[in-house]
């Protein structure tokens, strides 16, 4: 299976779970939701399959507190070219935090690069979906 892009894990997400609703703005935070499911989704596609997944601390501490205001569960789905990979997570125990350079923005024009918080998520942490 190649990487499937973000649109695409969308589009898929969708035939699953009908009422799936993405987010209205790119800068909203989030990708998509369902309340049927109870699912606060962010959505990544990665060029390479690593067996930890990166998570910024900024993106889980947003997910995890909008998903309870809203009485639904944070999920962080990510697809790379070796399968999709689900996390629900509040089921993934033991964080370590992390201080990394990495770029500001995943644009390949920006090249600028800050200091982010960040964990990486073992797969086997997650379910693989697909």
């Amino acid at each position: 299976m190649g990487r499937v892009k973000e649109q695409e894990l969308f589009l898929w997400l969708k035939s699953q779970m009908p009422d799936l609703e993405h987010s209205e703005n790119e800068y909203d935070g989030f990708d998509c939701v369902t309340h049927k499911f109870g699912m606060f989704i962010e959505l990544k596609s990665r060029n390479t399959h690593y067996d930890t997944l990166l998570l910024e601390k900024k993106k889980y501490d947003f997910l995890v507190g909008k998903a309870n205001e809203l009485g639904l569960k944070a999920w962080y789905i990510n697809s790379t070219p070796d399968g999709v990979w689900s996390f629900l997570l509040s089921d993934v125990e033991n964080l370590v935090w992390e201080e990394k350079w990495l770029p500001v923005t995943t644009e390949f024009a920006n090249k600028s690069k800050m200091m982010k918080e960040v964990t990486f998520l073992p797969t086997t942490a997650g379910y693989k979906i697909k």
